[in-house]
């Protein structure tokens, strides 16, 4: 049997240099806000209290990436561009929505649901983010 070995990492670093890997969490996310009540689609409460973790984990994630793509953009001296603010506000609402457990005392299907909206969310934001950054200039 395999276990697995904890990491003490306080500063949150030792995987900042692994790539998002966006592609499988945004089939995830598609597929759960596909999941409907009722009608066969959604699966047992426990696979959706899964999903539901996994994209609250890669929401995590995706917060960090903004906001380190945020930290490249050029400085202006006046007031930041109107993108620049609507990211700055989609990162408060999603660390605020964050703070809150993935799993609560409810319908499980509606927070997974919800994670999968906030994944979704966070996604734009890095697009926005990651087109205003300046073209990189070749070297010598």
């Amino acid at each position: 049997m395999t276990y697995g070995s904890v990491v003490h990492d306080p500063t949150g670093s030792w995987d900042t240099d692994l790539p998002l890997d966006r592609d499988v969490h945004e089939r995830l996310a598609a597929t759960v806000l596909g999941w409907r009540r009722g009608d066969g689609t959604a699966p047992p409460p426990a696979d959706i209290e899964q999903a539901a973790l996994q994209l609250a984990g890669y929401a995590e994630l995706q917060v960090r990436e903004i906001r380190a793509a945020l930290a490249r953009l050029p400085r202006d001296p006046g007031q930041p561009g109107a993108a620049q603010l609507r990211t700055g506000i989609t990162i408060a609402e999603a660390v605020r929505r964050l703070r809150a457990p993935a799993i609560r005392c409810g319908d499980p299907l509606t927070q997974a649901q919800s994670r999968a909206r906030l994944v979704e969310a966070l996604h734009s934001a890095l697009d926005r983010t990651l087109a205003e950054l300046p073209a990189p200039v070749a070297g010598p």
